[in-house]
């Protein structure tokens, strides 16, 4: 285990003019045994990420606006409705490809409880996943969190970073979720991000996007000036395209080896692929990017070019005239007992 002394300076190099910058860890062991087993050897493991579209529980939290989760709130959110939202919910997570997965990224929670309820669900309570969470800032209450297999997985630190957004109004935004963990024996570093949202306008709200992607950038910056070597994936709804400016550009994230980062859905909105579907297109919203080493498989661990893919299973999708789309849980107010308007997207790491 990190030190908390040596994980307070490491983190403390971290910050960014005009931006104030607070980190905590919090992690809680949830699902069906919670003895520590003892950590396999694994050939591969699968990492993905799930919008899961507004997984709240049906209780009023005086601090959050989450009325319209409520019985008696806008969208009618009762106990069936939100039960019926985790068995599916589960069903994504067990359908993913290959066994389940080491780690399970989420975002769009509304908290502990919510995941709680989740890791005990049927499809996936023998994963005795083991749930980081930390409640975020968010004015909805809305949180990143993961979940990990502690039979495959060793997490050595976690910690979740606030920014506080320039020029708004309302300046809380969901935390930045960062992950040390261990594989194998090798430490990867994971990232899971919910950037803020497009509502308002793509270049009115570029700008606070651009500030999340600062801090993620120079995060991940320290870690490979300590170690150039180092296995990083970064998974999120970014709410920006690859081609964005917080993308390319911030994060230098792209194909070409002058690129920082390597994303693996660069070209999928040219190929009309993505997670999400908005006025008649799929774009690319939710991707993966990783370290030249991760990519290229420097150490003991590869994902390689075609290692991630977005989960377009008919489970997830209903026929429309328009052809396939996401199976929501609503539209507008309109409750259609589906699963979320996005789809999850995984990648699978292999051993060398």
């Amino acid at each position: 285990m990190l030190k908390m002394k040596s994980a307070t300076q490491f983190f403390g190099l971290l910050g960014i003019a005009g931006f104030m910058l607070s980190a905590s860890c919090e992690q809680v062991t949830s699902g069906g045994n919670t003895n520590t087993p003892q950590v396999a050897e694994v050939s591969e493991f699968t990492v993905a990420f799930y919008n899961v579209e507004n997984l709240f529980d049906t209780e009023d939290d005086r601090w959050t606006m989450d009325e319209d989760f409520t019985p008696s709130g806008k969208y009618q959110w009762t106990e069936e409705r939100y039960k019926t939202k985790l068995i599916h919910i589960a069903e994504v997570i067990d359908s993913l490809p290959g066994e389940l997965p080491a780690f399970m990224a989420l975002c769009e929670v509304e908290n502990k409880k919510v995941l709680e309820d989740l890791v005990k669900q049927e499809k996936i309570i023998n994963a005795n996943y083991t749930i980081i969470h930390k409640d975020s800032p968010d004015e909805r209450g809305i949180d990143v969190a993961m979940l990990y297999d502690p039979s495959r997985v060793e997490i050595e630190f976690s910690n979740f970073t606030t920014v506080n957004l320039p020029d708004t109004a309302d300046q809380r935004t969901r935390d930045l979720l960062y992950v040390r963990a261990k594989v194998n024996g090798e430490v990867i570093h994971l990232y899971a991000n919910h950037w803020p949202s497009r509502g308002g306008g793509q270049m009115e709200t570029e700008p606070l996007r651009i500030a999340v992607a600062n801090v993620l950038e120079m995060q991940i910056g320290n870690i490979l000036k300590a170690d150039k070597n180092a296995n990083i994936l970064v998974m999120g709804d970014f709410n920006d395209y690859p081609s964005d400016k917080s993308v390319a550009q911030t994060l230098n994230a792209g194909i070409e080896k002058s690129n920082e980062l390597f994303n693996y859905m660069c070209d999928d909105q040219q190929r009309g692929e993505g997670s999400h579907y908005y006025k008649g297109e799929w774009s690319p919203l939710d991707q993966f990017m990783a370290s030249h080493a991760l990519h290229t498989g420097k150490g003991k661990w590869i994902a390689n070019d075609d290692a991630a893919h977005y989960f377009k299973n008919d489970l997830v999708l209903f026929n429309s005239k328009e052809g396939k789309r996401p199976n929501r849980t609503f539209v507008g107010e309109d409750y259609k007992g589906g699963y979320s308007d996005h789809l999850a997207i995984y990648i699978k790491v292999m051993s060398k």
